[in-house]
């Protein structure tokens, strides 16, 4: 569905919205993809729905090699990671990429988890590519990125769309195409209309997909308005 000009989401799997396009098309990646946790948020009283394909990563490897095939030779990519799987995504984005390094989401909140037994989880990772050799903009930051968690409202694993914009202003220009093959509540997709790119994403998930546009059409009356 294309929601504004520049905005487009499709319900489906990402494997049939990445065979649409040509290679060497998209200026930048940044996911977040299933950790193969089989992840359920027992934090809320009203629980989501479980993300679907994260019982495994046997899916990983061909969709990394076709996200290869269809970036652009200069293209940065983020993708977001648990330290539980982070050297099988490693590994597998090796054979296709160079990893640049690996960004650290610093959250202003801690997780539940092992309230007495292990230390609260207060950060996410993200892994940085390229694809060739794309300088940054605005200079060299930290590796560490403070932003505020979003308190999950439209899914389970929601992020932050000030966090989205910032990785989006250090790898691209006004127009680029953004890519996000697992686009949730459209975080990204919203990022992308407040910066002024172009965005393709898709999502399996149907109550997922349904909440992303509803969420991208109200913010863009709402930016209308004002």
């Amino acid at each position: 569905m294309k929601v504004t000009e520049n905005i487009e989401i499709t319900n489906e799997d990402n494997m049939l919205l990445m065979d649409r396009y040509p290679d060497n098309y998209f200026d930048l990646l940044l996911t977040d993809p299933p950790f193969g946790m089989d992840f359920q948020s027992n934090h809320r009283k009203v629980k989501h729905e479980k993300i679907k394909g994260d019982t495994n990563l046997d899916w990983f490897p061909s969709w990394i090699t076709e996200i290869k095939r269809i970036m652009k030779t200069d293209a940065h990519l983020y993708i977001f990671c648990s330290f539980h799987k982070v050297e099988v995504f490693k590994t597998e984005i090796q054979k296709h990429f160079n990893v640049k390094n690996i960004l650290i989401w610093e959250k202003n909140n801690t997780g539940m988890g092992d309230l007495e037994g292990d230390y609260a989880p207060k950060y996410e990772m993200i892994i940085f590519c390229s694809n060739g050799v794309k300088k940054l903009k605005g200079g060299r930051d930290s590796n560490i990125i403070k932003a505020k968690k979003t308190g999950n409202e439209f899914h389970p694993t929601q992020k932050p769309i000030n966090l989205m914009e910032y990785l989006i202003e250090k790898s691209t220009n006004n127009l680029d195409i953004v890519l996000d093959c697992f686009s949730g509540s459209a975080s990204t997709a919203i990022a992308c209309f407040n910066t002024n790119r172009k965005f393709i994403g898709c999502e399996l998930n149907k109550e997922f997909y349904d909440v992303s546009i509803k969420r991208i059409t109200n913010h863009v009356g709402q930016t209308k308005l004002f």
